[in-house]
């Protein structure tokens, strides 16, 4: 049997990886806990994603400073520069 790995494109699992880095790094923003979720990134879009309104609203308070620390911490990771941030709620990030 074949690894997944080797299945799936690298470019997915790259931008899983970061996506994940992302995340991690906004609970900065959260108060150590995990209430919002780096979803995708696309045309120097970054879509952010929390389970219910208040947790999207505390983070949509800090958009600037998500916007200029993504593009510092994560300009060597990234191809280009993110340049917006749209918010989702999301229905259960575990899954």
């Amino acid at each position: 049997m074949k690894k997944l790995s080797s299945q799936i494109d690298i470019s997915i699992l790259e931008k899983a990886k970061i996506l994940e880095m992302i995340t991690k790094y906004m609970t900065k923003y959260t108060n150590s806990q995990t209430i919002c979720f780096a979803c995708n990134i696309s045309d120097s879009i970054l879509i952010l994603g929390a389970t219910n309104s208040s947790n999207l609203n505390s983070a949509r308070n800090y958009q600037r400073e998500i916007l200029k620390d993504v593009n510092s911490e994560f300009s060597s990771l990234l191809n280009k520069e993110v340049k917006k941030i749209k918010f989702k709620i999301i229905k259960d990030p575990y899954i």
